[in-house]
């Protein structure tokens, strides 16, 4: 497998599953409409509005898809090996294929989702490759003019999560649309009359006027989620009623409210002093939790066995990891001040690892410079819900002021490891494990003026085309050959939409790069 720092870049270009079983999970929606300050605001169109009216994607014509394989296969093989690819693809049409498309179609027929949805998660769940590099990309949030402090930003940001997460309960978050007529379908009066449409026409409604409403199950497992690793198929785990973040500091768990008793935010004043109470801890306050991070980097059937370990070892052991699970997110205060362009991706990308915890749904990483992002686990969902929650936190958070810290309502609750000595090895093995990923992964940044975005419009050329070119350009140059590419796109304007495969590695592209290589 060859890693690529470019994964952290894909939420850019752009349900719950348990086992095998795909369904939503219940969302608290329609909860109490809470106030001004509260919400981050109150749309007029219910969020889950369209949801019930989303088209289905369609199963393409077998084929449209043994042609696609051959097409897309042939810049990959050699001649002979296209040669017994086309035999194959042949003797599947003329034998079992028309039966198993039937069978899909079947399956697709009877239930209303993704015909790609369950298999979908079923890949991501079931694959035992470690989720460091090749699942958790980052999504890295824009420096603020006025650098503030560390504990400061975290403070904004998780309290800009929190009125999230409490405008989606409402049910008054506004739904995912993308306008292709904005002058039209961006306008009060639009808003009301999609308001008044039924559930069940709502999007064939919207779309009448440009408008494409987009399938926004996947915001179920974006809080109080976890992919708990298990021997051979991972499992999505949610809560419904936790009120905590799980902070991460050298090493040490600490468990800080988020939302009130009452089940409003915490301010954020209180968040900061929360979050300096516990980056001014001593070092020995991590006691022996020191490192127990860096399990959630190991190939899941190992890290699925050293979790069995862990929980059997002391009744604390268990009882933290539940808190870790149950939380509405991570916090990860980080201990670098990086600067560079590719000092910042690798902090955010993967960092030490100490404070780290990988299968949560998304951590919050804020290192001691106040540069902050979102690392995401990327089986529960995908970069458009990501991207929004990015967007909103840091909307929300830039418009509060910045405030002195105060004492918590609650302060801080530390969450402590008891590691025996085996399992005290299994975390300093899985510790070099991952410094030895990280060595062997190579990262550079170039910035250049030489061209923009408006310059290659200007002369007829995708951007987008530009970068996928270049990609295959760099990987021909370097090693001699042409690579399977993923380029990813959503689906998310069809029922339980998640992304789908833009190959850019064609037989055109591996003209164009032999034509500069020859």
């Amino acid at each position: 497998r060859e890693h690529s720092a470019a994964a952290s870049l894909l939420p850019l270009f752009s349900c719950m599953q348990s086992g095998r079983r795909h369904a939503l999970r219940a969302l608290r929606i329609g909860g109490p409409v809470r106030g001004a300050a509260t919400l981050l605001h109150e749309s007029r169109i219910p969020t889950d509005h369209f949801q019930d009216s989303l088209p289905k994607m369609p199963v393409p014509a077998l084929s449209d898809t043994l042609s696609k394989f051959l097409y897309f296969a042939e810049p990959l093989v050699s001649d002979d090996e296209h040669l017994l690819a086309r035999r194959g693809v042949s003797a599947f049409a003329g034998a079992e294929g028309p039966a198993l498309q039937a069978e899909l179609l079947a399956s697709s027929e009877r239930q209303y989702t993704s015909y790609i949805s369950a298999p979908w998660f079923d890949m991501y769940l079931r694959d035992r490759a470690p989720l460091l590099l090749n699942y958790n990309p980052q999504l890295t949030f824009e420096d603020e003019a006025a650098r503030p402090s560390q504990a400061n930003r975290a403070a904004r940001l998780c309290h800009a999560a929190g009125r999230f997460l409490l405008t989606l309960e409402a049910g008054v978050l506004e739904p995912d649309v993308f306008h292709t007529k904005p002058k039209v379908s961006q306008t009060p009066l639009w808003r009301e009359a999609v308001r008044l449409m039924p559930r069940s026409v709502a999007f064939y409604g919207a779309a009448a006027t440009g408008a494409y409403a987009l399938d926004m199950s996947q915001y179920a497992n974006l809080f109080r989620s976890t992919r708990l690793p298990r021997p051979e198929l991972d499992e999505l785990s949610t809560c419904s009623d936790s009120r905590h973040v799980v902070v991460q500091r050298g090493g040490a768990f600490w468990a800080v409210d988020l939302l009130t008793p009452a089940g409003e935010p915490v301010p954020p004043s209180q968040l900061q002093g929360a979050f300096e109470a516990i980056l001014a801890s001593p070092a020995d306050a991590r006691g022996g939790s020191a490192g127990v991070g860096h399990l959630t980097s190991l190939p899941r059937g190992e890290w699925a066995a050293l979790r069995e370990q862990l929980c059997a070892a002391a009744p604390a052991n268990a009882a933290s990891l539940k808190q870790i699970d149950e939380a509405l997110f991570a916090v990860c205060l980080d201990g670098s001040s990086p600067e560079e362009l590719g000092e910042v991706n690798r902090a955010m990308l993967h960092g030490r690892g100490i404070d780290r915890w990988l299968d949560k749904s998304f951590q919050l990483v804020v290192t001691e410079n106040a540069k902050a992002a979102i690392n995401f686990e990327h089986s529960w969902g995908d970069g458009v819900s990501v991207l929004r929650l990015a967007n909103e936190m840091f909307d929300a958070s830039t418009a509060l002021p910045t405030d002195t810290p105060a004492p918590p309502a609650a302060p801080p609750r530390r969450l402590d490891f008891e590691l025996p000595p085996p399992l005290a090895a299994a975390v300093e093995e899985a510790g070099r494990r991952f410094d030895a990923t990280i060595a062997g992964t190579d990262l550079a940044t170039v910035m250049t003026d030489a061209f923009t975005t408006a310059a290659l419009k200007k002369g007829g050329v995708s951007p987008d085309g530009m970068m996928q070119m270049s990609f295959q350009l760099a990987m021909a140059k370097m090693s001699g050959r042409t690579v399977s590419t993923y380029e990813s796109a959503s689906t998310a304007a069809f029922k339980h939409g998640r992304t789908e495969t833009i190959r850019s590695a064609t037989p055109e592209s591996r003209a164009f790069t032999d034509a500069f290589t020859d």
